[in-house]
């Protein structure tokens, strides 16, 4: 939940639509500019009731739901980046490739290539989380394109999850922080590029993750959480008794969020 300090629901809701921009960029952690594949694994039981993660506005042409049965593993496949908005260089070394010798890529390249790849395969999808670094790549876009995205956005084959400035920390940000750099970034997607609200929260690499941010997300409107990392005692006990799908209880904000730790953290399994 929320500490008492801090407010309750009332005062969230009061700042939500603040646009100053307060973002915790230098917390965000670990960049990874490879397109990975998370494969979040499933288990599900026969006396469990289907809980429905999909984004229910979102107009993805046969999409299919899979039945659960008792003993049934579903693998769901999610072609992803994770691009930290500062970390080991700066955010325009990042986004522009330079000073390689650090870290190899730029985020500009991988957007470049996914939307190319997209649009040659109607059959193809991606999910895209940091609009620090998208909103930079679409200024640089002409009309076309920027059509053509938009396009890819209303077809479902282009995905934003979470879509705030950056995927903020957990431990050292207060809670306004976390509310307006996920203002910023979600009320810049609604103006400019459109398609349905993101519902999903994708807080994957921040080390350490907080109730706080659980009870913001549900109060967002996102519908599930998905995070990689937590202490390694607590994820042996959870694998071992298949107890890595939960609802996150707040009792001060009277919220509860669908919460899924990812198997093998947020690459493709060896």
């Amino acid at each position: 939940g929320i500490n008492a300090e801090y407010g309750g629901p009332s005062q969230i809701a009061g700042v939500w639509y603040r646009t100053f921009f307060n973002c915790a960029i230098f917390a965000c952690l670990e960049m990874k500019l490879v397109i990975f594949i998370a494969v979040l694994v499933f288990v599900a039981a026969a006396d469990e009731p289907d809980i429905d993660i999909n984004h229910a506005n979102v107009h993805t042409p046969k999409r299919e739901t899979v039945p659960r049965h008792k003993g049934t593993i579903t693998v769901h496949v999610v072609p992803h980046t994770h691009d930290d908005v500062g970390w080991l260089k700066t955010v325009d070394q990042y986004y522009y490739g330079a000073k390689d010798d650090i870290y190899k890529g730029g985020v500009q390249y991988i957007i470049d290539t996914v939307v190319e790849q997209l649009i040659k395969d109607p059959k193809k999808k991606f999910i895209y989380v940091e609009i620090a670094f998208f909103k930079r790549w679409w200024e640089e876009q002409d009309k076309e394109t920027r059509q053509q995205v938009k396009n890819l956005v209303k077809g479902g084959q282009l995905e934003f999850i979470n879509a705030g400035y950056c995927m903020n920390d957990e431990a050292s940000v207060h809670y306004t922080a976390t509310i307006d750099q996920m203002s910023e970034g979600l009320m810049w997607l609604r103006r400019e590029v459109g398609g349905p609200t993101p519902t999903i929260a994708w807080q994957i690499d921040p080390f350490g993750h907080s109730s706080a941010q659980a009870a913001l997300s549900a109060q967002m409107g996102m519908k599930g959480l998905f995070f990689a990392r937590m202490h390694y005692q607590d994820y042996d006990k959870r694998k071992e008794e298949k107890n890595l799908e939960f609802r996150w209880l707040s009792v001060e904000s009277d919220t509860s969020l669908f919460t899924h730790v990812m198997w093998d953290m947020y690459w493709a399994p060896s």
